[in-house]
């Protein structure tokens, strides 16, 4: 049935296209939540007050991980600290 949340209970009770509407809304959660992420973590780096190395130690994320997830919120400029 179209707008209801099928991503809990019990997928084998599911349709294949409740599965299938149930992954493309999970998928899309997914990447709203990682551009989050990534805009929150260019601007505490942008605030200069944590290098790659600390902001991984302080949120649990891999500093390459963390970079990637930022690197298209940063502005390019050259002097930028690499992960």
């Amino acid at each position: 049935m179209p707008g209801q949340d099928h991503s809990t209970g019990d997928p084998t009770k599911l349709s294949d296209d409740q599965l299938l509407a149930a992954i493309l809304d999970s998928e899309e959660a997914r990447r709203a939540g990682r551009e989050r992420t990534g805009r929150l973590l260019a601007e505490l780096y942008r605030r200069g007050g944590h290098s790659w190395p600390a902001i991984a130690r302080l949120t649990g994320i891999r500093q390459t991980t963390a970079y990637e997830l930022a690197q298209p919120y940063l502005a390019a400029d050259p002097g930028t600290e690499q992960p």
